[in-house]
């Protein structure tokens, strides 16, 4: 996502609220489903969930003492059972009736998916995954296509109001939400580990995803990798496949959450598989290059204003009109570039962009510069 628009995105992520409260000896007179332990009574609320209901009601006996604490700690378990159902609840909450060791509980529900969307959706992913998973790919190709079709058919949603997936696959714009399910529900139909993470991404409220690919975890934020304003095929690959340590140089998250730790760098996996699958390797060298990793080293790296000027005089020097590396002074990257380029001879003019390389904890930027003569 591009950098430009951080400061209008607002809330990115609307989080469930939680309402409870409990009324004693104030019967219900309609029937409501029995359970008679906490195990039971979650799979009552996730029944209820699955199903979209708004509301239900369950007789719940426990004769433990701590009754009231364990509606609200089955009904919190209930919602995070599953990723999906947990994002797609909107608000959540109960009343509750105890008599001795009985509660009659109505839940209370909204969503933003019915049903029947989240079928649509379940049956709008099977039909893409038909179309981009080929026979022979492993998870590591499976990934790529699952990335690059969520970020090339999906645009991000800059009002702010489409939370679902069903938002995002049938109306063609969603927020971080939406991306994270529809990447968690792909991901999981193509028979690969994925989890939804929630926190914050440069102090907005967001969502991303933890895949599990050949073993290993690893951070992909596909909300992040889309351009804004949407370009038209284009994907890029800044938040693909990032350690905690990378990803942590702009995203926060619960550290007390029982998310799996990503400590494995990818560059080290695929420099690993390209060693041994020869079938792919070719695969695994471009992924290298396509992720940015070259410029983790000395060659396309520069650390200070006088590695800079080099890097720039060598360029000059073999008449390129374009050079790429990734600079480890981002705080002071303009400047810096002034000093560099009012040391060279022979240059006509010059141009640069530049953007977060994330794979570095530290602020590192990516420049793109063009050589003018």
């Amino acid at each position: 996502m591009n950098k430009i628009l951080n400061a209008s995105l607002a809330v990115a992520l609307v989080l469930a609220s939680f309402w409870g409260t409990v009324r004693a000896n104030s019967p219900y007179a309609q029937a409501a489903a029995v359970a008679s332990t906490s195990d039971q009574l979650r799979k009552q609320i996730v029944d209820g969930l699955s199903q979209r209901l708004s509301t239900f009601e369950v007789t719940f006996t426990d004769t433990a003492s701590t009754l009231k604490s364990t509606i609200k700690s089955t009904l919190e378990a209930a919602v995070a059972s599953d990723d999906y159902l947990h994002f797609t609840v909107k608000t959540y909450g109960y009343n509750a009736s105890i008599e001795d060791s009985t509660a009659t509980i109505t839940f209370e529900f909204t969503y933003w998916e019915t049903a029947a969307q989240t079928a649509s959706v379940k049956n709008k992913i099977a039909e893409a995954l038909r179309s981009i998973i080929k026979p022979g790919m492993n998870d590591h190709q499976k990934e790529k296509a699952i990335h690059d079709w969520i970020v090339t058919h999906i645009a991000y949603d800059k009002s702010l109001v489409s939370h679902s997936a069903y938002d995002g696959l049938f109306n063609g714009t969603t927020v971080c939400q939406g991306y994270a399910l529809i990447t968690y529900e792909m991901m999981k139909q193509a028979g690969i580990p994925v989890k939804i993470v929630e926190g914050t991404s440069r102090g907005i409220a967001h969502t991303w995803n933890l895949v599990q690919i050949g073993g290993k975890w690893y951070h992909l934020d596909s909300t992040w990798d889309d351009p804004v304003p949407d370009v038209a095929g284009r994907s890029t690959y800044a938040y693909y496949n990032l350690t905690d340590a990378q990803i942590k140089a702009d995203h926060r998250w619960n550290a007390q959450a029982a998310y799996p730790l990503a400590v494995t760098g990818y560059d080290a996996t695929l420099t690993s598989l390209a060693a041994k699958d020869a079938a792919r390797k070719t695969y695994y060298t471009q992924m290298y290059t396509t992720l940015g990793f070259p410029y983790l080293t000395s060659t396309y790296s520069a650390a200070t204003v006088d590695e800079l000027t080099k890097k720039i005089a060598a360029a000059a020097k073999l008449k390129q009109k374009e050079l790429t590396l990734r600079y480890e002074r981002g705080a002071t990257v303009q400047s810096d570039m002034k000093k560099a380029f009012n040391a060279q001879k022979g240059l006509k003019g010059f141009s640069y962009t530049y953007e977060d390389f994330p794979r570095t904890p530290q602020n590192d930027k990516l420049l793109r510069i063009k050589l003018k003569y």
